[in-house]
């Protein structure tokens, strides 16, 4: 299986990259590497009356624009992008259960967006554990009873922050024989 990280509107530095692609590969079995990000999104994937980006519009948009096979490549899409979806008032991220396409969505995972001091050390871990629960979902798994588990539904910081950053066992074992069938 392959994973394809792909930053969009993002000005993460290549480091902080390269440590996501190692943390990914190594917690979904797969090899990962980092797409040339996307400089301009269509201006109709934005909701100008609530100045946020559309996320389902943003998955779908990749879908169309990256046609992944689902079999053997998933896509993350690391947004620079405040979003929202149907009718929750943003996401943290959002993902294609059992699908090609997932997304994360940085600005409500900094501390500065709520007048906090910048920890990049937190927001880092943040994004790690988004990504892993969205692509966790784009290798079919739903939310897990287990508040420990990334995969737990996190409906803000807080449960985030509780989370681990990987899959618990139940999870994992869920997942795995998925990819080595895929090796």
């Amino acid at each position: 299986m392959q994973i394809i990280l792909q930053p969009i509107l993002v000005q993460e530095s290549k480091d902080n990259i390269s440590i996501l692609e190692n943390l990914l590969a190594e917690e979904f079995n797969s090899s990962v590497s980092t797409a040339s990000p996307i400089k301009e999104m269509p201006f109709q994937l934005f909701d100008k009356q609530r100045e946020q980006w559309k996320s389902n519009k943003i998955l779908q948009w990749l879908l169309i624009n990256y046609r992944p096979n689902k079999a053997t490549t998933k896509i993350l899409a690391i947004c620079e992008l405040d979003a929202y979806s149907d009718e929750i008032n943003f996401v943290f991220g959002e993902a294609y259960v059992d699908g090609s396409i997932s997304a994360i969505y940085l600005p409500r995972l900094r501390q500065e967006f709520y007048g906090l001091k910048a920890d990049s050390s937190l927001f880092h871990l943040r994004v790690v554990k988004e990504a892993v629960h969205e692509l966790g979902h784009a290798f079919g798994l739903s939310h897990c009873n287990n508040q420990m588990c990334v995969m737990h539904f996190s409906n803000s910081l807080h449960d985030t922050g509780i989370k681990q950053k990987s899959l618990c066992d139940k999870c994992k074992t869920r997942i795995l024989p998925v990819n080595d069938n895929n090796i």
